[in-house]
């Protein structure tokens, strides 16, 4: 058996030395060639904060939404096309086949992509999905030429256009509203009989009532008013207007506790009627002759917060 000299051991050790050495080498360039890698590791022992945008950012305002609109549903944590997430700031700075920063406008695969047309076969997003703007791609370049901040703030974008409005319409429960309309609802039907083209609901979206009989052909009075009666508590807008009402028909009035604009004017009714319904729940508003309508009268219905119309007769 040959013995193996220590010439030949220490040539041993070198050479196991140096195949460590280059593998830890390896070991060592392969992690700095992986940017999320040196980046998790860093924040693991507090080199650097954590990566992601700041909620009042620029970026979350802005510019992830329209990531969010086009493009998430193909690039996120369940379906990451081509290793590219867009999902979040921290995603989109190290992601994808490329591994490019897509934070950094330089050759930006990312907006190239977005550049081409829409039956590109590289385009972004895909022929026959929703595409975005021209606005939008220009806010997102906007962007980049800052430096693709996860920090900035609108106020460091004076420049970009102001962000667009979104109006949202609150879900209409029809069910609920015939609910609230089904007791009277025979009443109502009642009066809209008796009282043609007069009687209707303040919107398809209310229980209240809109109720104008100042084109009666025959002027309205005290005693027909009280027809009303049965409804009253639904009554949000009257408009008595050239009506043969008198100050008799206040009590009928105060018992419309929905009422929210009143017109009197060019009636009978006097200054002690706006006396009496003044203290009315939901009155905004209140038409009435200039007559009947002293300084002292319009002091206490601004007091009440009820902006009272002085009419001049014709």
């Amino acid at each position: 058996m040959n013995q193996v000299t220590p010439k030949q051991q220490l040539k041993a050790k070198r050479y196991l030395y140096f195949v460590l050495a280059l593998s830890i080498l390896w070991i060592v360039m392969f992690i700095q060639s992986q940017a999320e890698w040196v980046q998790n590791i860093k924040e693991s022992i507090g080199l650097v904060p954590i990566l992601q945008a700041k909620e009042n950012s620029f970026y979350n305002q802005r510019i992830d939404p329209i990531f969010e609109k086009y493009c998430v549903s193909c690039h996120d944590g369940n379906k990451d096309k081509g290793h590219l997430r867009l999902d979040s700031y921290r995603q989109l700075t190290f992601s994808g086949r490329s591994e490019a920063d897509l934070t950094v406008a330089e050759n930006n695969l990312l907006v190239e992509r977005m550049k081409l047309p829409a039956d590109d076969r590289l385009a972004m997003p895909p022929y026959g999905r929703e595409r975005h703007s021209e606005a939008e791609l220009e806010l997102i370049k906007l962007w980049l030429a800052k430096g693709g901040s996860g920090e900035l703030t609108e106020d460091d974008f004076p420049e970009a256009p102001a962000k667009a409005k979104v109006i949202k319409f609150a879900d209409i429960n029809w069910q609920h509203i015939e609910q609230l309309r089904e007791p009277l609802q025979p009443q109502v039907s009642a009066l809209q009989n008796q009282f043609p083209s007069s009687v209707s609901y303040l919107a398809r979206t209310s229980h209240l009532l809109s109720v104008n009989l100042s084109h009666s052909a025959m002027p309205i009075t005290d005693q027909q008013l009280t027809a009303f009666q049965p409804v009253a508590e639904l009554i949000a807008e009257l408009n008595l207007n050239r009506s043969g009402i008198t100050d008799a028909s206040a009590q009928a009035l105060i018992e419309m506790t929905e009422l929210q604009s009143l017109n009197i004017s060019q009636t009978q009714a006097t200054a002690q009627l706006l006396e009496q319904v003044m203290n009315l729940p939901n009155l905004k508003t209140v038409f009435a002759d200039s007559k009947i309508v002293d300084q002292v009268l319009l002091e206490k219905f601004t007091q009440q917060g009820i902006r009272l119309h002085v009419v001049e007769r014709g």
